[in-house]
């Protein structure tokens, strides 16, 4: 729930009207999530709870700032406060000061979820074509988007390709930056299983720690970024080293799986979700929040669509900073801030 640019930067760049208009669509998202499950049966483990942690001082009092607005402006009262003896009674670690915990929030198995979310569009009558990249968008009365082996001619389209755009459409490219991001998940841990309300937790660092128990009782810990977008050769065992800073007492544990994958960052360290002319939306940029804020996109792009735009405009107003779109400009973009990144983190520890 809510967004990668924190709760009270959001407050104060936007306004206290306009702030509360984005958090209540954002917790709107999770409402949609959990109102797909139960309607089309999607099997996804889903599980209520998740945590937002405090490393230093300064990321205390700025997660105290979010429970401060949640609990009055924001009337969010499922907010708590965790202090560290709290944090570390329910999840076993040591590591934090304390926590900003939502019951209402919540993770879940992502690729069951789309599958299900995909079954539920087939038995609404949609059609899916997979493997059929859109190479180019003729754009006109009718806008005519080209795939590699057919064409498909349509008045609306929209680009929901995230950080797949791949050359696409260059005004959309230069809003966002694909990042690389990589998880390990753990050999099952039985009644070693540290986080024992089955809670998502994170840290509040820029180059974010974000772990959750999975349904058949491993840890699932991801955050590695490699400023280039490749893969270190060791990602498996730095993940697991991250993995013991947070949980030491798991040291004999072993990573049976890892992977890795792209999401997309905008500047505003908002999502982009507006309309580029002649019928052309894009949703996109949700810079690690995509789970949740994807489903909200999807309802106020169809509202848009369908005439009723004024949801749709409370993401739409938001100013997006420019992103090189040559390869050449955008891989040492990337390095940069990433690197800008872990330094600031290294400084405030």
């Amino acid at each position: 729930m809510g967004y990668c640019l924190g709760l009270k930067d959001v407050d104060d760049t936007y306004g206290r009207d306009w702030g509360k208009q984005l958090w209540d669509l954002s917790v709107e998202s999770v409402d949609i999530v959990r109102e797909r499950i139960a309607e089309f049966n999607i099997d996804c483990d889903f599980q209520p709870g998740y945590i937002e942690l405090a490393l230093n001082a300064s990321q205390e009092k700025e997660l105290k700032s979010w429970y401060d607005l949640k609990q009055t402006a924001y009337d969010y009262s499922v907010a708590e406060w965790w202090g560290s003896d709290k944090v570390a009674e329910v999840a076993n670690t040591e590591r934090y000061l304390g926590g900003l915990f939502d019951s209402n929030s919540g993770h879940l198995h992502t690729l069951n979820y789309t599958l299900g979310l995909a079954k539920a569009a087939r038995s609404l009558g949609a059609d899916i074509y997979e493997q059929s990249p859109v190479t180019k968008i003729n754009q006109g009365m009718v806008n005519e988007v080209i795939t590699p082996t057919g064409r498909v001619k349509a008045k609306q389209v929209l680009l929901a390709c995230n950080a797949y755009l791949d050359g696409l459409n260059r005004r959309a490219q230069s809003k966002v930056l694909p990042v690389a991001s990589y998880i390990a998940v753990t050999e099952p841990l039985g009644d070693r299983l540290p986080i024992t309300n089955r809670m998502a937790m994170s840290d509040l660092n820029n180059c974010i720690d974000y772990y959750r128990p999975t349904a058949d009782g491993r840890l699932l810990f991801g955050g590695v970024n490699h400023p280039f977008n490749g893969e270190y050769k060791d990602s498996q065992e730095r993940l697991r080293q991250r993995m013991l800073k947070v949980f030491p007492q798991l040291g004999d544990i072993k990573m049976e799986y890892h992977w890795g994958g792209m999401f997309a960052v905008t500047r505003s360290y908002m999502p982009e979700i507006t309309h580029l002319g002649n019928d052309i939306y894009t949703a996109h940029g949700y810079t690690g929040h995509g789970v949740g804020l994807t489903n909200i996109a999807g309802r106020v792009v169809a509202e848009a669509m369908a005439g009723q735009a004024g949801r749709f405009d409370v993401f739409s107003k938001i100013k997006q900073g420019w992103i090189p779109t040559p390869e050449l400009l955008r891989k040492p973009a990337l390095a940069l801030a990433i690197w800008k990144a872990q330094l600031e983190d290294k400084l405030s520890a």
